[in-house]
């Protein structure tokens, strides 16, 4: 698809062309269309929707899509990728604005992330699938709403594909990009950025590397003060990242081509700032002690590094078919910053380790097409704790971590998994067309012997010389998942679909096995009374039932994309209250909803739009009666609004994103709030300069996940000030771009 830009600065769409509906709907703001009308084979083509490319136009469901200008727009308020996509997907819920997505979920369940096709997640649900990649290296990202039986387990609430950037003309290029910004609380309120890309080739073989650098100080909420650190699940806080990617592509034969992306990520927190409980941790009992302390010293802080490797072979004619074969490598580490436990602090780290592959044959009939294929991959996890010396945390208050003891964290997990999938796609008429497919997939886990966390702790302190382990043992697990749709074309300019899908969750089950009950001996020994084992506690898997109607239109100026949704399960994921291990309950679970967006322009440079999710998520309770699920896992609803200018020099966006107040039948409750955020750029005689502005009106409020902290943490670990993590107050952002 041609861009039509002018050093830098994308020009927005006119009126478009009926063909182009489906991008000027799905395309979130598809600045980067040209005026003139297209022809059908220029319609977006994305692979979200299923194993090969596929036109979002031909896809019976909820496609967003968000283009490489508006991720740059965003990106240019210092937004991370997380908030990025909270303000550009409808269903996605508002981010924590820290490392962890924990919560954020797509159409109120879990949501599989991707990296070009290639998955993220991993059986123990870290949840930091979006500290994964810096904005610069998006191309763009496509998001299928709702479950998919194409991807297996992990996709009940959609799925999120990033898609990098790549060379895509000959010659050599370039691209650099610069920001600083700041919020100007004190000469630690800083953030600054430099990237910068090379990429060229010819039409044999193309290539593009990058690197990223990207700088952080301390964060500031609404009020000027520091933000409280996340203990929980890391921050991002006097954070340096360092994002190196390398791709290229290869045409080996006339049909036959080969592509590779290789990428080092590496983000780790070092803060002078830490949470002061108190001397010998007497703020646990007082909270008016706590507070932001500088001094900060430890051994480990909280950080995220992955390598990753994916190598693509496509082959156009293979036995009158076209070949496509994907194997992939992640191997990425996970740590974490110290946690009070009463009298001593922690912190764990994870790694893990994936290996997949993926292959789909096509076949086109004319008027029906064929997709099947097998995929696989084999998903390891070790982990440890690391118990800081008691005396000295004690002493300072928590202030200074020296490394003391380290044990195991959770048992070690092997997830391997084995599928077959067939999707097939009859054009019953020219506007009208079916679709349907099915997968098997097959599921086996291995848990290792393990001692409890607790025995092991106490045997770390000299509290118990010994232990009984765990047994681990083996669980299988056979899941077959049908999906099927029709979309119609009631004319070029207007579509409607139906569609269902199951999709598959398998609790993190290294979260599941591992517990147990112990009797101390006189002689130090704890001997293992009862315990969650696989032998006698299977963990079971949880399939959704997904179903959906919407629409497409384009009526004059005006663009809309609406769809209403219900996704049924029979079991329900959450997590213990004491220890925060993961539990399944044989309980009835319901999620239902309406996501739109409009866009209208009201002369050929202004623009205004909205776009809102009204979802409601409820459970069976033990007299059968649906109520409300806890605000600690049910999605709240949110809302969106924009003005936009966009001329041939000059751009300019106003943005307000909302989540409303949510509460449950538990008497717990997430407070509401509104951010607006400002956005302008303007090209000069060489490039373009960016300003924004993020959270306009400095309002001062709780992150959604700092709320929900306080609710999984505050009543075993410590007062709710302790895990009040709060949003950013304003911060202004400056940044120059220049492609060549």
């Amino acid at each position: 698809m041609e861009i039509n830009t002018l050093k830098g600065l994308s020009l927005p769409p006119k009126k478009l062309a009926p063909v182009s509906l489906a991008l000027a709907v799905a395309g979130v703001s598809s600045f980067s269309l040209q005026a003139e009308e297209k022809s059908a084979s220029m319609d977006t083509v994305v692979v979200v929707a299923s194993a090969t490319p596929k036109s979002i136009s031909d896809i019976p469901g909820t496609v967003w899509y968000v283009d490489q200008e508006r991720i740059e727009e965003e990106a240019r308020n210092g937004k991370s990728l997380g908030d990025i996509l909270a303000a550009t997907i409808p269903s996605l819920d508002v981010g924590s604005q820290g490392r962890t997505n924990y919560g954020q979920n797509l159409r109120g369940r879990s949501a599989l992330v991707m990296i070009d096709g290639v998955s993220l997640n991993s059986s123990r649900s870290i949840s930091r699938q979006f500290d994964s990649i810096d904005p610069f290296n998006i191309e763009r990202i496509e998001v299928l709403s709702g479950a998919t039986s194409v991807y297996g387990a992990g996709a009940t609430g959609g799925v999120i594909n990033i898609v990098t950037k790549k060379a895509t003309q000959e010659g050599l290029h370039g691209e650099t990009y610069l920001s600083g910004g700041s919020g100007f609380n004190n000469s630690d309120d800083y953030d600054g950025k430099i990237a910068q890309s090379i990429s060229g080739g010819n039409e044999k073989a193309r290539g593009r590397i990058s690197a990223v650098y990207h700088d952080a100080g301390g964060k500031y909420d609404g009020n000027g003060d520091i933000i409280v650190p996340d203990t929980t699940q890391g921050s991002l806080q006097y954070n340096t990242t360092l994002d190196l990617m390398a791709s290229g592509e290869i045409n080996l034969t006339d049909t036959q081509t080969l592509s590779i992306l290789a990428q080092y990520y590496d983000s780790q927190q070092d803060s002078p700032y830490g949470i002061y409980y108190g001397q010998n941790f007497a703020a646990l009992a007082d909270p008016s002690q706590i507070e932001v302390r500088k001094g900060f010293e430890s051994d480990q802080q909280g950080g995220t590094e992955r390598y990753m490797l994916n190598l693509n072979y496509l082959n156009t004619d293979f036995l009158s078919h076209q070949l496509m074969v994907q194997a992939s490598y992640r191997k990425e580490n996970m740590s974490f910053i110290p946690f009070i436990y009463g009298a001593y602090l922690a912190a764990s780290e994870q790694d893990t380790e994936v290996v997949s592959l993926r292959m789909a044959l096509l076949k086109d009939f004319g008027r029906f097409n064929l997709t099947y294929g097998v995929d696989g991959y084999i998903d390891s996890l070790d982990s440890s704790q690391t118990i800081f010396d008691p005396v000295t945390g004690a002493a300072t208050g928590g202030l200074v971590n020296n490394s003391y003891a380290t044990i195991g964290r959770y048992p070690g997990t092997e997830v391997a998994s084995i599928a077959g999938f067939i999707q097939a796609e009859f054009n019953i008429t020219d506007d009208w067309s079916v679709q349907g497919g099915y997968r098997y997939q097959y599921i086996n886990n291995t848990i290792d012997d393990f001692v409890s966390g607790k025995a092991q702790t106490a045997i770390a302190l000299g509290q118990a010389t010994s232990a009984d382990s765990i047994d681990g043992g083996s669980t299988d697990y056979n899941v077959g998942l049908f999906n099927l749709g029709t979309i119609y074309n009631i004319n070029q300019a207007n579509q409607v679909w139906a569609n269902f899908s199951q999709g598959f969750d398998l609790a993190d089950p290294a979260k599941y096995y591992g517990y147990g009950t112990y009797q101390p001996e006189a002689n130090g020994h704890l001997t293992l009374v009862d315990s969650i084992n696989v032998a006698d506690t299977e963990l079971e898997g949880m399939k959704t039932n997904s179903f959906e109607v919407g629409m497409r239109n384009q009526i004059g100026e005006l663009s809309i994309q609406t769809a209403a949704y219900i996704s049924l399960s029979d079991k329900v994921i959450s997590n213990s209250s004491s220890n925060l291990s993961v539990t399944v309950e044989d309980s009835d679970k319901r999620v239902y909803g309406l996501e739109t967006e409009l866009n209208y322009w009201v002369t050929s440079n202004l623009q205004i739009g909205g776009s809102g999710h009204v979802v409601r998520t409820e459970e069976k309770d033990d007299n059968n009666d649906w109520v409300k699920t806890s605000v600690n896992y049910a999605s709240a609803s949110k809302a969106s609004a924009w003005l936009g200018w966009y001329d041939d020099t000059f751009a300019a966006r106003l943005q307000s994103n909302t989540m409303f107040d949510l509460t449950d039948d538990f008497d717990g409750e997430l407070n509401g709030y509104t951010t607006v955020d400002l956005t302008t750029s303007v090209n000069l005689p060489v490039g373009s300069l960016g300003f924004g502005i993020q959270n306009l009106f400095d309002e001062d409020y709780t992150t959604v996940w700092g709320q929900r902290a306080q609710g999984f943490y505050s009543p075993y670990y410590g007062p709710a000030s302790v895990f009040d993590y709060k949003g950013q107050g304003r911060t202004y952002m400056l940044s120059y771009q220049v492609k060549y």
